[in-house]
C-alpha cells in the first residue's frame, strides 16, 4: 500500500496508515515530532505527528496551499526555520485550528508587514506560544500583533534578534503575555507602559541595559501589577539605588547575575515585598552595606562566584549581613571567602533560624565551628565542596537530627573514626559524599573500614567504592578503601604511620620553637649584626674631630606633633644625655618668623637628621615636606647625613610611593622593649656620631 500526494510523489507505507517521506524528513513516534528539510514543497507526514518543523526548506512564499497535505494533522506545533520566506498570505494559517505554537526564525528576508496580516488567520483559542527568533529586527512594529487582539499568550519569545529599545506598546493587543524572552538582543533602554500590565515574567538576558528599567507611572502607581519575575542576567547594570525596583509589589524572582554592579547599598530590595528568590551572582562586589539584603520575604538567595571577602570586616559587618533573613530557607555561596575567624563566622550566619539548604563550595575555610549547628534545627542539606576541611570538634554532629545530605567532597579528610560522627547522624543521613578526600590506609582507620563492612552506610556513600582511595602510605597509594583490609594482627604490630606522624610531629615542634624564637628576637638579631658591622668599618674619632664649626646643631629632629611625647620624654633627654646638641622646633625656633624660612635655616645649622617614622607621620603632608628637604640635604651631604626611627610600624594604607621608596633603599634596625633596649640606643647614638663615610642608618622603635 502506498500514500499518494498531491504531488505525485511516492511515500513507502510506515506502521499501517501512518507515512513518512523518509528521503528528507525524520519521523519520531517517541517524540512525536517530524522535521522536514531541502524540500519545496510540505508533505504528508504520520498521523501521530504533534510538531512539525520545517528547517532548510525553500519556502518563499507562504499561504493556506503551502500546508494542504498536513491540514488532516492535529499538529499543534509549526517551527518554520531558515526557510527563506519573504512574505506570508494573510490566509495562511487558516486551516491550522489546533495550532498552540507557531515560529518563523532565521527568516531575515521576512516582510514584517505581511507578517502582520497573516497573524489574522491564526486560531485566537488555541494560539499560546510565539517565536520570532533571529529574524534580524531592530524593531517591534507596535501594530504587528493587532491581529492577535485578545489572545492569552504564554510565551512570546524574540531572542536573538537586534532590537535596540523594548517598547511596551507592541503588546497591546493581547488579553494576558504569561513570559516574554528578549534574550541576547542589543536593548539599551525600556519604556514601560500601561500595555506591560499582562506581563508575568520578563527575561532580557544579554543585553545592553545600564540602568533599572522604571515600572512606576507618573503617578507612583505600577505598570508591572503582574510581574513575578524579572531576569536581568549579563547586562551593564553599574549601580543599584533604593528607588531601583520599587512598583514591583508581586515580582516572586529577581536576577542580577554578571553586572557591573561592585556594591549593594542599604535597602536596595526593601520594596520587593513578595520577592523569594534573589541571585546576585558573577558579580565583582567590593562593598555589601549592613542592610544590603533587608528583605523578610526572601526564601532562597544565589550569592555565587563574587570571590566576596567576608574574611575583610572593612566590606561587611557580620552581624547584620544576614540580620533580615528569618524567613530564608536556601542560601548558596559559592566561591566566596568565608571568614577564618570563628566568632566572626557564626556571627554571620546566627540569624539564619530557618535555613534548609546551605551550599558553602569552595569557600576557602578550614574548619566548622563548634556551635555552628545551634539555631539550625531544619537545615537538611549542607554542601561543603571543595574546601580543605581536615577535622573538627567531636561535639560539631551531637544533637544534629535534621540533616539528610552532607557533602565533604574534595577536601582534605584523611581519617574517620568512631568520634567523627554519632551513630545518630548515620542512621538519619539520606546521602554522605566523602570523595576525593586524601585517605591514609592506616590501623587509625580501621574503625571506619570495620564499620563499612557491619553496616549499611556504604549504600548511602556518594561514589562509593570508585572514588575513596588511600593516599598514604606510599605502597597503598590510590588502593580503594574498600580494599584495604587491616586485621587485629597486622595492626597490633608497630604502625610505620606511628612513626611517620611521631617524625612530622616532632620536626613540626622543632620549627615552630625556632621559629618563634626567631620571630621574638628577630629585631634583636637585626641590631646586632648591624652594630658588629659598624665597629668593624668605622673610623676611630669622635663625632667633633670631622664637624665643621659652622654647624649650631648635632641632631635636627623631624617628627609629627602627635608624636611629641615620646620625642621630648624619650629621644631629647637620651640625646642630651650623650652632650649631643639637639634641635627642636618647638623649643628653639624664634617665635614671629616664618615656619618655612625657619626649617630652611635650622636644617643648614644641623650635622645629622632624626627623622622618626609613625602611622602619624605618614599621614601628614607637612611631615612629608620636611623628609624631602631632609632627603635634598641628604644627597648632599652623603648618605649618612640621615637616621631613621620607626616609632610605630607604618600601615599599608598610609604607606607613600616616596616613603616606600625610602624604606626600601635604607636598612633599618628594630627594637622590641625589653632586652634589646640597650641596644637600640647604642645604634642610635652611633648612627648619630659616625661619619659621613660609614653605612646608612634606621632604627626601628617598636612599643
Amino acid at each position: 500500500m502506498v500514500c499518494v500526494l498531491r504531488f505525485y510523489f511516492v511515500i513507502y507505507l510506515i506502521d499501517g496508515a501512518t507515512c513518512c517521506f523518509t528521503n528528507f524528513c525524520h519521523c519520531s513516534r517517541k517524540s512525536l515530532k517530524t522535521s522536514c528539510f531541502s524540500l519545496t514543497f510540505i508533505p504528508n507526514i504520520p498521523e501521530y505527528s504533534l510538531t512539525l518543523l520545517l528547517k532548510s526548506n525553500t519556502f518563499l512564499h507562504l499561504d493556506k496551499d503551502t500546508f494542504y497535505n498536513v491540514t488532516d494533522n492535529n499538529i499543534r506545533h509549526f517551527l518554520l526555520q531558515n526557510n527563506g520566506i519573504v512574505t506570508v498570505a494573510n490566509d495562511t494559517f487558516k486551516y491550522l485550528n489546533t495550532m498552540r505554537t507557531l515560529e518563523i526564525s532565521y527568516e531575515e528576508e521576512l516582510d514584517s508587514s505581511t507578517l502582520e496580516t497573516s497573524l489574522r488567520s491564526v486560531n485566537l483559542s488555541t494560539i499560546e506560544t510565539l517565536k520570532f527568533e533571529n529574524n534580524g529586527w531592530e524593531k517591534i512594529p507596535d501594530t504587528l500583533f493587532k491581529n492577535l487582539a485578545g489572545a492569552n499568550i504564554s510565551t512570546l519569545s524574540l531572542n536573538f534578534n537586534i532590537l535596540l529599545t523594548f517598547d511596551a506598546s507592541f503588546l497591546r493587543p493581547f488579553n494576558l503575555v504569561g513570559k516574554i524572552t528578549c534574550r541576547n538582543n542589543r536593548i539599551e533602554r525600556l519604556v514601560i507602559t500601561n500595555d506591560f500590565e499582562k506581563v508575568k515574567e520578563l527575561d532580557l538576558t544579554a543585553n545592553q541595559i545600564v540602568i533599572i528599567p522604571k515600572f512606576c507611572s507618573a503617578n507612583e502607581s505600577t505598570l508591572a501589577p503582574s510581574l513575578e519575575k524579572l531576569t536581568l542576567f549579563d547586562n551593564a547594570i553599574r549601580s543599584l539605588s533604593s528607588r531601583s525596583f520599587r512598583c514591583l509589589n508581586k515580582l516572586r524572582e529577581l536576577i542580577l547575575d554578571n553586572n557591573r554592579i561592585i556594591e549593594i547599598g542599604n535597602d536596595i530590595f526593601l520594596p520587593l515585598t513578595s520577592l523569594e528568590r534573589l541571585s546576585v551572582s558573577h558579580l565583582k562586589l567590593r562593598k555589601l552595606e549592613s542592610r544590603a539584603f533587608n528583605c523578610i520575604s526572601l526564601q532562597k538567595l544565589q550569592f555565587i562566584q563574587n570571590d566576596f571577602k567576608f574574611t575583610d570586616l572593612d566590606r561587611f559587618d557580620s552581624k547584620s549581613i544576614f540580620q533580615f533573613l528569618h524567613n530564608l530557607t536556601n542560601l548558596d555561596l559559592t566561591r566566596n571567602y568565608l571568614p577564618k575567624n570563628e566568632t566572626i563566622f557564626l556571627q554571620m550566619f546566627e540569624p539564619l533560624d530557618n535555613l534548609q539548604k546551605l551550599v558553602l563550595q569552595k569557600t576557602f575555610f578550614s574548619t566548622l565551628p563548634d556551635m555552628f549547628f545551634q539555631k539550625k534545627p531544619f537545615l537538611r542539606i549542607l554542601i561543603l565542596q571543595g574546601n580543605s576541611i581536615s577535622k573538627w570538634d567531636r561535639t560539631l554532629f551531637h544533637n544534629v537530627t535534621s540533616l539528610k545530605i552532607l557533602n565533604f567532597n574534595g577536601n582534605a579528610i584523611n581519617l574517620i573514626n568512631e568520634t567523627s560522627f554519632p551513630e545518630s547522624v548515620f542512621a538519619s543521613l539520606e546521602s554522605l559524599d566523602l570523595s576525593y578526600n586524601p585517605f591514609w590506609c592506616t590501623c587509625n582507620h580501621k574503625w571506619f573500614v570495620d564499620y563499612l563492612r557491619a553496616s549499611n552506610l556504604s549504600t548511602k556513600l556518594v561514589k562509593w567504592p570508585d572514588n575513596y582511595l588511600c593516599s598514604f602510605p606510599e605502597k597503598l597509594k590510590d588502593t580503594k578503601i574498600v580494599d584495604y583490609l587491616p586485621t587485629e594482627e597486622t595492626c597490633s604490630e608497630s604502625d610505620p604511620s606511628d612513626i611517620f606522624i611521631g617524625s612530622v610531629l616532632f620536626c613540626a615542634v622543632s620549627i615552630i620553637l625556632i621559629g618563634s624564637v626567631t620571630l621574638k628576637c628577630q629585631n634583636n638579631i637585626r641590631n646586632a649584626l648591624y652594630l658588629y658591622h659598624l665597629y668593624r668599618r668605622r673610623q676611630r674619632r669622635s663625632i667633633r674631630s670631622d664637624l665643621p664649626g659652622t654647624y649650631e646643631f648635632d641632631v635636627y629632629v623631624v617628627y609629627c606633633e602627635k608624636d611629641r611625647k615620646w620625642v621630648h620624654e624619650v629621644l631629647l633627654k637620651r640625646l642630651e644625655d650623650e652632650e649631643f646638641k639637639v634641635c627642636i622646633h618647638c623649643r628653639d625656633f624664634p617665635v614671629g618668623e616664618d615656619i618655612v624660612d625657619n626649617i630652611e635655616e635650622f636644617m643648614n645649622k644641623s650635622w645629622k637628621f632624626i627623622v622618626i617614622m609613625s602611622n602619624n607621620f605618614a599621614k601628614s603632608e607637612w611631615c612629608q615636606w620636611e623628609v624631602n628637604l631632609v632627603q635634598a640635604r641628604r644627597r648632599r651631604r652623603g648618605k649618612n647625613a640621615m637616621v631613621l626611627i620607626m616609632l610605630k610600624q607604618i600601615d599599608s594604607k598610609h604607606m607613600t610611593s616616596a616613603l616606600r621608596t625610602l624604606l626600601y633603599t635604607t636598612p633599618y634596625l628594630s627594637y622590641i622593649k625589653g632586652i634589646g633596649k640597650r641596644l637600640f640606643w647604642t645604634a642610635v647614638i652611633n648612627g648619630v656620631k659616625k661619619s659621613y663615610d660609614n653605612s646608612p642608618v634606621a632604627v626601628s622603635f617598636i612599643s
